[in-house]
């Protein structure tokens, strides 16, 4: 009878190089694999050489010695995976032969690729918003502007390129909304908050902006996305943009808000706003009441969004 170290050895050697004309790196990786196998049976299961055979390598020792790569040794779940499947592809070249240990090695040949866990999206609590907001110092020119864009990154949660592609006619500071285009060149009303209204009436005022885009380069064209992103980068390496989005929408979604409700037009795709507005009107109140539930106490700090008391603002949104 051929002995575990036989096919092994003729897998290494001969299939993967003659059959199968992997690579030489392939088959280092393949070598390795069976190094730290057999290691770990030599080590941590104190096995002899010769204790390694069909029969006495079971499943459940395989799937420790996968747990073993990734708890101690700190491998990923992709090396896992990929070291998995090398074991896998010998167990499947020696079960054509090997019959009388068919049971043991489906069994190994059963053992499934582990799926990494899916990353919870990241977001900023309340808190956070507020203290990373009131920690922007507004004694300088390039302060107040940076409080604007973040301000706005997360009242209206909108993505980087609405925010700079945001022009001083899609803003209605009486009403307190923005008109923001998306894409597909969708777009949707937002309202703001009264302080994000007077960041920007400050900001139009001390940058005398009377027409174009709201944040101008020299050139008077819109400032690139790295624009926002280096703002928000200011602030934390970790942090993105996008961070804002997901913000506001997970507060909502916590106050027991459907977020769907505040973006009609951008679901629908309506080109044209005055057919969102009839939609809008259908809004019902006890939704647009539980927005002020999900907003952040943003105390009494003149500089920052108030998502507190701005019952007009709420009707505003009801009556698009």
């Amino acid at each position: 009878m051929k002995n575990f170290s036989y096919y092994l050895s003729h897998f290494l050697k001969e299939y993967l190089v003659v059959e199968r004309n992997v690579s030489s790196k392939t088959i280092r990786s393949y070598k390795t694999t069976f190094q730290m196998l057999i290691t770990y049976f030599v080590e941590e299961k104190n096995m002899k050489l010769i204790d390694i055979t069909f029969e006495n390598v079971t499943k459940e020792m395989v799937l420790d010695f996968l747990n073993y790569l990734e708890e101690e040794k700190k491998n990923s779940i992709r090396t896992r995976n990929q070291r998995l499947a090398v074991i896998h592809s010998f167990y499947q070249y020696c079960s054509v032969d090997e019959i009388e240990n068919i049971e043991n090695i489906q069994k190994i040949l059963s053992i499934k690729t582990k799926k990494p866990e899916k990353k919870i999206q990241e977001y900023l609590t309340k808190e956070e918003i507020q203290t990373l907001l009131a920690s922007i110092d507004t004694s300088t020119k390039i302060g107040r502007r940076n409080l604007l864009v973040l301000s706005l990154l997360y009242d209206t949660a909108a993505r980087a390129e609405e925010i700079i592609h945001l022009k001083l006619e899609d803003i209605r500071l009486e009403e307190q909304l923005v008109i923001l285009t998306g894409k597909g060149n969708k777009q949707r009303i937002v309202p703001i908050m009264e302080n994000t209204k007077k960041l920007i009436i400050q900001y139009l005022k001390e940058n005398k902006i009377e027409h174009g885009y709201l944040f101008q380069n020299k050139t008077k064209q819109h400032m690139s996305e790295t624009f926002v992103r280096d703002i928000v980068r200011s602030k934390s390496k970790k942090l993105s943009p996008h961070i804002f989005r997901r913000s506001r929408a997970t507060h909502l979604l916590e106050a027991g808000v459907n977020i769907l409700f505040l973006y009609i037009q951008e679901l629908l795709g309506h080109e044209d706003i005055s057919t969102t507005q009839e939609y809008a009107k259908v809004i019902e109140k006890n939704k647009l009441e539980a927005i002020k539930k999900a907003s952040p106490n943003l105390g009494e700090t003149e500089q920052l969004p108030d998502w507190n008391d701005d019952k007009d603002l709420l009707n505003q949104l009801l009556n698009l």
